[in-house]
Formats: C-alpha cells, structure tokens, sequence
C-alpha cells in the first residue's frame, strides 16, 4: 500500500512539472491539414502512398522523464484524449484509415497500443497508420497483427538519426 502511494505522489509531482495539457479537440483533426510538429510525419506517409481521412496527434511533453511518466501510466491501462479518440475511430469500424502522430515516438506507439488494448477483441476496419523509428514499426506490427487490428508502418528517422555519422552512407573511397 504504501509502495502504491509512493508511485501516485511521484506521478502527481511529475505531472505538476509537465505542460498543461492540450484540450480533447487538439488531438483529433478531421481533415488531414498539416500539424507543425508532426508534418514531416505527415509528410512521410503520404510520400509512402498512405492516404488517411483523419489524423490523431499525441502530444509530447518538453522532457524525457514526464514522457516516461505518460508512457508507464498508459501500461496502466490509464486513458487519455488521443487514446480515448483513437479508440473511438477504430470502435466505429469503418473501412477507413487515420495517421496517428507525434514527435515522440515511445510515446506515440504507448498511445496506439493502449487503443488496441481497449479495443480487445471487437473486430475494426479501420486502418491505423503510423511513421517512426523501425523498432516501433515493428512492435507495432506485431501487436496489431495478434490483435486482427490493421497497421500499416512506416520508417521515419528522427531528426537526430538523419545527422547521426553512423546514419550516413559511407564513403568507400
């Protein structure tokens, strides 16, 4: 007991240093418009050939500790809007894709198998579309497939991997 009230006063003293947290509506945009944070990702899926009717962004806090915060109370089975509004998309069934992303890309797949998780064993047509590093791509898809959910991946280097010496071709000269 006294563990479980330790974990809750550090989640709540986290919390306090994250960003205020977006309203509902800035998680779901229902035309495919262009998000500053996440519009190479955007980007990155349509030069794939992904077409998707609708986006859902998972906003990032500014640090690694409040993200790892977010992510673990999503193992939790802890909701939040881009859950609940991704969840809702794929509850729908409809024969239709939607571009889940964020800048951060633990966090963005945290959010896309959490939906999953709620979803359990209703069955969805509704293809959920994703760009980020191949690890996730992979668990992703992996998850996706045991759960009959459909997941189409696609590699996206961050910023940091893209300049990275061991990311660049080498020279064979």
């Amino acid at each position: 007991m006294k563990k479980m009230m330790f974990c809750t006063a550090v989640v709540l003293a986290l919390a306090a240093c994250m960003n205020p947290p977006p309203r509902s509506e800035d998680h779901m945009v229902s035309n495919p418009q262009i998000i500053p944070e996440e519009s190479e990702r955007i980007q990155a899926l349509r030069d794939a050939g992904k077409d998707f009717a609708r986006v859902v962004t998972v906003p990032a806090a500014n640090n690694i500790v409040s993200n790892s915060v977010i992510i673990a109370t999503l193992m939790m089975r802890s909701g939040s809007a881009p859950v609940d509004s991704l969840f809702e998309l794929l509850r729908e069934g409809k024969e239709q894709a939607v571009a889940v992303v964020g800048k951060n890309d633990a966090l963005t797949a945290a959010t896309i198998e959490a939906a999953i998780q709620q979803l359990g064993d209703n069955p969805t047509a509704t293809t959920i579309l994703f760009a980020g590093k191949s690890k996730y791509v992979k668990e992703l898809q992996k998850l996706s497939e045991k759960a009959s959910v459909p997941f189409e991946g696609v590699d996206f280097p961050t910023s940091q991997e893209k300049d990275s010496p061991s990311s660049q071709e080498k020279d064979p000269s």
